[in-house]
């Protein structure tokens, strides 16, 4: 038997009406499943059409929630702000995404409670988490609780994970040793250090470059972080005639919030000398002043005892 078009096209709205929003999603982070601490992160996402959407975000020690309402084109951004993620402990972080489903209603919600947080349905109690203090670094098994609660309740609420990995922010040089000494370089020539951070590209670290005997700063600059493949990348250039000859301490970071991302290297600049000079100066040394009396001396009385000869010549010949 078939059914009438106005059905069938009914039924296919009710379907679109119901659909998840999860395909769209796209998660700006740091780096590839990567949110470092202070870092900005966005979640955003389109075909939203069934109203206000909602973000947990569970870790270490953390938990909280936030919402977004869809445009008219059914796109949503979640922003977890820098002051937030300073916040975040090191460890596995999930970001659930919940769609309210066709009733448009987010049925499905938290309820904190001074010994814990409890996920409720119409404010009727379905599961327990605990409190957050009690999340650990894996925090999978919380994560199942909430994802399970819809099934729990036979809410049409729709639930879509993402999981990241929060770290410390940090900084590497490429060229640096175990011992953290960079390359030599030669005075007169422009300077390049380059190295990688887990930080994200909206950031911007500074450069610090300072005597290493009484750590006096030679030169400041900021310098932007560039997105790569597979981890970001920074790249310092001083240009030509560098540096003068001394040891340097090259420092690079930055700090945002109560959260610190740097490291050091030490840099030493040559003196240039061209192939082939020698190590030894090519004009004799000046001589110390008493060694110079002992050397006009002798030529003093040569001179004199010639000009006496000369004299005596010459009045013998007279005669």
């Amino acid at each position: 038997m078939k059914l009438p078009a106005f059905i069938l096209l009914a039924i296919l709205l009710a379907a679109c009406v119901s659909l998840p929003a999860s395909a769209g999603i796209t998660a700006a982070t740091s780096g590839p499943q990567t949110i470092v601490k202070a870092d900005t992160v966005t979640i955003s996402g389109t075909g939203a059409e069934n109203g206000t959407m909602a973000l947990w975000i569970v870790g270490r020690n953390y938990f909280n929630l936030l919402t977004a309402t869809p445009d008219k084109q059914g796109n949503y951004v979640f922003t977890v702000k820098p002051e937030e993620t300073s916040r975040f402990s090191s460890g596995e972080y999930a970001l659930i995404i919940q769609d309210p489903g066709a009733d448009k209603a987010l049925g499905i919600a938290p309820l904190l409670w001074s010994d814990g947080i409890r996920i409720a349905d119409q404010g009727k109690v379905i599961a327990n988490i605990g409190d957050k203090s009690s999340f650990r670094a894996d925090v999978t098994p919380v994560a199942a609780t909430i994802l399970n609660s819809s099934s729990l309740s036979g809410t049409d609420d729709i639930f879509t994970p993402r999981y990241f990995y929060v770290e410390e922010p940090s900084v590497r040089f490429t060229r640096a040793g175990d011992n953290a000494k960079l390359p030599d370089q030669a005075t007169g020539e422009a300077i390049l250090i380059t190295g990688t951070t887990n930080m994200g590209a909206e950031n911007v670290l500074t450069v610090e470059i300072r005597n290493a005997t009484d750590r006096s700063l030679v030169t400041s600059r900021s310098i932007p972080v560039v997105k790569g493949t597979n981890t970001n990348q920074w790249t310092y250039s001083l240009d030509a005639p560098g540096m003068p000859a001394g040891e340097y301490v090259v420092t690079v970071g930055q700090q945002k919030y109560s959260t610190i991302g740097r490291s050091s290297a030490l840099l030493s600049i040559l003196e240039y000398r061209l192939a082939g000079t020698p190590d030894v100066p090519l004009l004799p040394a000046i001589p110390a002043t008493g060694d110079l009396y002992s050397l006009i001396l002798p030529l003093i009385i040569s001179f004199a005892a010639l000009v006496i000869i000369g004299i005596i010549m010459i009045v013998s010949l007279r005669k």
